[in-house]
């Protein structure tokens, strides 16, 4: 990368000082802010969500707490049932039953 001097570097600003200056502001209308301005209210006033999303929510987060439920209900009796005789859940988690009999015997 090539060092500017510092007549070139006041060049630079200069042609960056007249870019900024001489952009223009886009033409929206009047007719752009008014839809604006719609589109804020009824999103304020809750009527911009569809009609099938209304109930979705609610059924999303209760089976949500449903399954969790279930799965803590599950879980206590797992362990509450297999804690007599957890040589066998060890041993099925971990792979290590042998039921299958050799071939070769």
């Amino acid at each position: 990368m090539t060092r500017l001097n510092d007549e070139n570097l006041k060049k630079v600003e200069r042609a960056l000082t007249e870019a900024h200056r001489s952009r223009r502001e886009p033409s929206l209308g009047t007719d752009w802010t008014l839809r604006v301005m719609r589109d804020i209210r009824r999103e304020a006033a809750g009527h911009g969500q569809s009609m099938m999303s209304l109930g979705l929510d609610r059924l999303v987060w209760r089976t949500a707490a449903v399954v969790a439920v279930l799965a803590l209900v599950f879980t206590g009796s797992v362990l509450f049932f297999t804690n007599r005789d957890t040589g066998e859940l060890t041993a099925l988690l971990s792979n290590e039953i042998d039921v299958v009999v050799p071939l070769s015997e």
